[in-house]
């Protein structure tokens, strides 16, 4: 493995396939950053003798031939960043699953099956608030008639898919195959401090966190900022008071400890300093490894919102945005990495991953694992987002020798 050659490629993408360059990293699905890293990652897979091509929501793919049609393996990450995110979100994945096949381009090696590269699009979610669009459309998630629904300023996903130059009206005829395909694997930045802390340079993830994003709306009654305190209806003071009974749940038990719960964008009308707001619309995030307690914190939090609203007579509706995550790595798999590590002399954990990934949606139609590296202070999806070199390249040469281990299997 060409240690420098991946760090350099990490960088490459950092400023040349940026809109925020010394902001940060901001790289949308679909832009004109997201059009210059793909030709510039199909330009590296063209030197190394892979085809590529593009599916219908935009995943870039390449093909590593083995000598035989047994079911191959897939590997690969997300291009898309947040708005000012960090280097190495997403883009690490894909740097290190290309680094891999050059390396094993380099060493002649031929594996017994085929090694699929993805790229995936817009797992983040930063257009439209709906993550892992990408793994999701090409593993039967997401149809026609959802994409046509996701909407932002421009339109909807659909129609910019195909101003892209992409044919979303192909995406049933490219699904994952569960037959063909024998795994998933996934290095990814730890996105929190568990393994830093521990001092433990490698994270083997047990389980992926379901995810579950809902805009919330509160409709009251505009009015003069001198309007008489009594009977207002005012959906600030209740947006106020649903956030903060909301944490309660948390600190109550009501929700479970390790259940997370973050509002997040806050949209006031008409946002006049004078002028009570006719309506307050928000964003709530939450996340639990089960499913069925995610499902019951929902069911909590529906009742708050009911009960608030009621007492402050103001209106209110929810409406779902995305649903990520909620799966289990495949035991076999994490016991391949393991013993790659241990031939590597490198230590390893076991632990859970908060975040939704790609490795979530894949892991509906594939058996799935995911390898942690440790971020520095825990931080990401911002400019300050950062992982040691050395880090970066462990991680890379565990995924590589894993990948090797299910291509001889």
């Amino acid at each position: 493995m060409n240690k420098d050659r991946l760090l350099h490629s990490l960088e490459e993408l950092s400023i040349n396939c940026n809109e925020s360059l010394g902001h940060g990293v901001t790289r949308f699905s679909w832009s004109e950053a997201d059009k210059n890293a793909r030709a510039w990652l199909t330009k590296e897979l063209h030197s190394i003798g892979l085809e590529t091509w593009t599916d219908g929501i935009g995943n870039l793919h390449a093909l590593y031939k083995g000598s035989t049609d047994a079911p191959h393996v897939i590997t690969g990450s997300h291009l898309d960043t947040v708005y000012h995110g960090g280097r190495y979100d997403g883009t690490y994945g894909v740097v290190a699953s290309l680094e891999a096949l050059r390396s094993f381009h380099e060493e002649g090696f031929v594996p017994k099956c085929d090694i699929e590269f993805i790229a995936f699009a817009e797992e983040e979610g930063s257009n439209f608030g709906n993550t892992c669009l990408g793994s999701k459309a090409i593993c039967g998630q997401i149809d026609e008639k959802g994409l046509k629904a996701l909407c932002n300023k421009t339109g909807n996903a659909w129609d910019i898919l195909q101003a892209f130059g992409l044919k979303p009206e192909n995406l049933p005829s490219e699904q994952i195959n569960s037959q063909d395909a024998k795994a998933f694997l996934e290095v990814h930045i730890e996105q929190n401090s568990v393994l830093e802390e521990a001092h433990i340079p490698i994270g083997i993830v047990t389980d992926i966190s379901g995810m579950r994003l809902h805009r919330i709306h509160l409709r009251g009654v505009s009015d003069h900022a001198a309007s008489p305190m009594q009977n207002r209806k005012d959906p600030m003071a209740c947006f106020a008071e649903i956030a903060y009974r909301i944490e309660n749940l948390w600190k109550e038990n009501v929700l479970p400890k390790d259940f997370s719960c973050t509002i997040g964008k806050i949209i006031c009308e008409p946002n006049v300093g004078i002028i009570i707001p006719h309506e307050i619309s928000f964003t709530i995030d939450i996340r639990h490894v089960k499913l069925d307690e995610l499902e019951q914190g929902l069911r909590h939090i529906e009742e708050l919102l009911k009960k608030v609203t009621k007492e402050r007579n103001i209106s209110f509706s929810i409406e779902q945005l995305s649903a990520s995550g909620g799966v289990s790595m495949d035991s076999k798999l994490q016991s391949c990495i393991e013993r790659v590590a241990k031939s590597n002399n490198i230590e390893y954990m076991h632990l859970k991953s908060g975040p939704a990934h790609d490795a979530a949606a894949m892991g509906q139609r594939v058996p799935v694992a995911l390898i942690f590296v440790p971020s520095i202070g825990g931080v990401s999806h911002c400019p300050q987002e950062n992982t040691s070199p050395t880090s970066l390249v462990q991680g890379a040469l565990i995924l590589k020798e894993t990948l090797r281990d299910l291509c001889i299997a």
